[in-house]
């Protein structure tokens, strides 16, 4: 193969990944949105999911969890806010791939430690929740759930045009390394993957780390930024 060949091989897989990750979330979302629709208007800020709702949940995230190739966990976050009879709420139904099964983190069930960590602040959250769009965010290196680095992919989910929580994706890094090395390896240049803010998931070159900002290491690279979440750069 040549060299533009493996370029346009790499960067079909590249789409590819982010095709699924992102199909997945925006599904996810909307069926979390038909499970949890029957709330009345004034209560949907303060969502809470009952024994059904998080059951049906459960199975729709554990089937689009087996379904993906590339993630590593996936799950339902929202927030409730204090009443006068009761206090706030993270709610945070979260299930992750361990030696080949299914198993659910238990985050929720410590809401003194969610407060600590609050996720309102994570921009997989915060910016879903300001402007109602997907968000692609990473590589960053994720403390609550695996302490790795990590790419999260979130979707907004509404009921009736209001806004009540995000389905969030997560890929690691190293899981990605392994489809996308032996690709990178086959291009003779310096290339690098990175996210649309060149911030770089990976590369053929040990010297470029990961999370570096890449037009910090090079001026050949172009500035511009584009909505495709994962980029192949060759320099």
């Amino acid at each position: 193969m040549t060299q533009l060949a493996y370029i346009e091989e790499l960067q079909q897989l590249l789409q590819q990944i982010t095709d699924e990750t992102t199909s997945l979330a925006e599904i996810l979302a909307d069926k979390t949105s038909q499970i949890l629709s029957k709330h009345k208007a004034g209560k949907i800020k303060d969502i809470k999911l009952s024994t059904t709702e998080r059951k049906e949940l459960q199975q729709e995230i554990k089937a689009a969890l087996h379904q993906s190739q590339y993630c590593q966990g996936m799950g339902f976050a929202s927030y409730s806010a204090a009443t006068s009879t009761e206090q706030e709420y993270w709610t945070l139904e979260w299930w992750y791939k361990k030696e080949n099964q299914l198993q659910q983190a238990q985050l929720e069930n410590y809401q003194n430690a969610q407060r600590f960590l609050d996720f309102r602040t994570f921009e997989w959250f915060h910016q879903p929740a300001e402007n109602k769009q997907p968000c692609f965010y990473g590589p960053y290196v994720d403390y609550i759930c695996n302490g790795a680095y990590t790419i999260t992919m979130a979707h907004p989910v509404m009921i009736r045009d209001q806004f009540i929580g995000v389905i969030a994706i997560d890929v690691l890094v190293s899981a990605l390394e392994k489809v996308l090395l032996p690709k990178l390896k086959n291009i003779q240049q310096k290339a690098v993957i990175t996210n649309n803010t060149a911030r770089v998931i990976t590369s053929n070159d040990i010297s470029i780390r990961t999370g570096t900002l890449l037009k910090n290491l090079t001026d050949k690279y172009t500035s511009s930024v584009t909505s495709q979440s994962l980029r192949l750069v060759v320099i």
